[in-house]
């Protein structure tokens, strides 16, 4: 074996290694200088959230045009996002403003289908901005939990339907809306009066499903009766409608 080409090869030859598009040497300083394609490849071992954030982290590092970068690293397969794909340590930090950016990044207002912010306990939900007037959204889960985790959640977490609410108006109130399945942060439920914000958007909410079409089984083209469309009960109690 030749030791010699076993040694580390100096910085200079190693940057120039990586050409860029015209074939001119390209000088590596930090990860945004690298290729779309070679972060693409390291983005594709990480879970789908953690690859929208890595992109919201390089957009905002450098002043280059991010478009194709982006795209490149985020990729366009987002009918799920869901929090729970990153460590809990993670979730917890999130704010609204790296909330919001994420939906940017990925395009969530034509692309998401199912939303679960799982653990995201530091917004008050000012960041789901993005996804007014959605039309594709069917499922968006603000419990702040995981599956089969209890609803409590302590200390209160900061979410607020005064921010929340005028989103999901701005869904629901558009013609094909595809919304099916809404889940609360437990301490909404406990709001005791009927008069609430939030009572007045589960009437609003139950309206909009009253008032579409007939639902059918995929199955059998069956009808669904009359009172399958009555998606939340008066009994506001439990978070998941």
């Amino acid at each position: 074996i030749n030791h010699a080409m076993m040694e580390e090869a100096p910085i200079d030859i190693k940057r120039r290694r990586i050409a860029a598009a015209d074939g001119s040497p390209r000088c590596i300083r930090c990860l945004t200088d690298l290729p779309s394609g070679i972060l693409a490849h390291a983005a594709s071992f990480l879970a789908e959230p953690s690859k929208a954030l890595f992109a919201v982290a390089l957009d905002g590092n450098s002043a280059v045009s991010t478009n194709e970068r982006s795209s490149a690293i985020v990729g366009n397969q987002w009918s799920i996002l869901d929090f729970g794909g990153i460590e809990k340590e993670l979730a917890v930090k999130l704010n609204d403003d790296d909330i919001e950016k994420v939906l940017l990044c990925i395009d969530a207002v034509n692309r998401v289908k199912r939303l679960k912010l799982t653990n995201c306990v530091n917004i008050t939900g000012v960041g789901l901005e993005p996804l007014r007037g959605s039309l594709i959204i069917e499922q968006i889960d603000l419990s702040l939990v995981g599956e089969h985790q209890r609803p409590n959640i302590s200390p209160e977490p900061q979410i607020s339907w005064s921010h929340v609410l005028p989103i999901l108006d701005s869904i629901i109130e558009r013609e094909g809306c595809s919304l099916m399945h809404l889940q609360f942060p437990s301490v909404w439920c406990e709001e005791p009066s009927a008069e609430s914000e939030f009572h007045a958007f589960i009437g609003r909410y139950n309206q909009m499903r009253g008032d579409r079409e007939e639902i059918s089984c995929p199955k059998c083209n069956q009808n669904l009766p009359d009172n399958g469309n009555q998606w939340i009960d008066g009994d506001v109690s439990d978070p998941i409608f």
